[in-house]
């Protein structure tokens, strides 16, 4: 999902990020964001869980708009 977060807004959007890191953590998900290098304030975020319904419990029980499921190549 990508974020645009004014200035204004960028210490609580970052301060927030640990809180959600955490509750990703205690329920077995993986949750990272990334800034873009030359963009203050765009920030992509990338959840990744066991199932779309952890996703979802992350997201306050809405999917984000798009959901991308690994799978092996070779």
């Amino acid at each position: 999902m990508e974020r645009h977060v004014g200035d204004d807004e960028r210490a609580d959007y970052l301060a927030a990020l640990a809180e959600r890191k955490s509750r990703a953590a205690a329920m077995r998900a993986h949750f990272w964001v990334f800034e873009h290098a030359t963009e203050r304030g765009r920030f992509v975020e990338f959840t990744e869980a066991a199932n779309d319904a952890s996703i979802a419990s992350l997201h306050g029980h809405d999917l984000p708009g798009q959901l991308w499921r690994e799978v092996q190549g070779g």
